[in-house]
């Protein structure tokens, strides 16, 4: 009887040491992966952008754009092979399995009717962010270079900082229930509706493996205008 129960405790000690190595595997990837992606230059450079600045242009609702991962991560793939560059690499690598992520939150104008009428690079070009600024807020957009990017070009336009504007992308992209599977749009459209209340009556927008929810000034959520146009 002894011997069975020493059998049986050294079969859950093995176990159990196997499940924190694995633990530690995973998370040490996780951490080389952040690391890999944070560890270079990720400014963005505003006269490089090719629609350029409008600090001109009126804010009159805001428009949270969430992207399907697995599809932008396919596309990638399809081009670039086994030779993700340094910046894909947290995002569409072999350590991480995004769903449903966070492209950028935007400033948008109703009366635009192309992309550069829309608020963009309010505070003009602005320097490359903290390193663990940026890692804070992988989880919601697993690319440094989308983060600083996205600040500038549209963030700059709603708030004075970056954390700011970080947190509110934060905030109401975990407000949200989220599929763990692709949908067809008109899938999709339902099942978010289903899930999420204070969606149902509501008029989203959607674009290729893209998804948009529109918010008014004072952050309620609104109807998408049905011309809306940007990113």
């Amino acid at each position: 009887m002894n011997e069975k129960r020493m059998l049986l405790l050294s079969f859950f000690v093995v176990a159990f040491l196997m499940f924190l190595l694995a633990g530690w595997y995973y998370f040490s990837q996780q951490k080389q992966a952040a690391e890999v992606v944070v560890d270079r230059n990720y400014d963005y450079i505003m006269k490089n952008d090719p629609i350029g600045q409008n600090k001109q242009a009126q804010t009159d609702y805001y428009t949270l754009v969430l992207s399907w991962s697995p599809a932008f991560c396919e596309r990638q793939r399809q081009q670039y092979g086994d030779n993700l560059p340094t910046s894909l690499q947290y995002q569409c690598g072999l350590t991480q399995q995004f769903g449903w992520i966070v492209h950028g939150l935007w400033s948008q104008n109703k009366q635009a009717r192309r992309v550069s009428d829309h608020p963009r690079f309010c505070q003009g070009d602005l320097p490359q962010l903290p390193q663990d600024l940026i890692e804070r807020y992988l989880p919601e957009v697993p690319s440094a270079g989308l983060l600083q990017g996205e600040w500038e070009k549209h963030g700059a336009c709603m708030f004075n900082n970056a954390q700011d504007y970080f947190e509110k992308i934060k905030n109401l992209y975990r407000t949200l229930k989220l599929p763990n599977y692709e949908l067809s749009r008109t899938e999709l459209f339902k099942w978010m509706r289903k899930n999420n209340p204070q969606l149902k009556d509501v008029y989203l927008g959607a674009a290729r493996n893209e998804l948009f929810i529109c918010y008014d000034l004072d952050w309620q959520i609104m109807d998408c205008p049905s011309s809306r146009t940007g990113y």
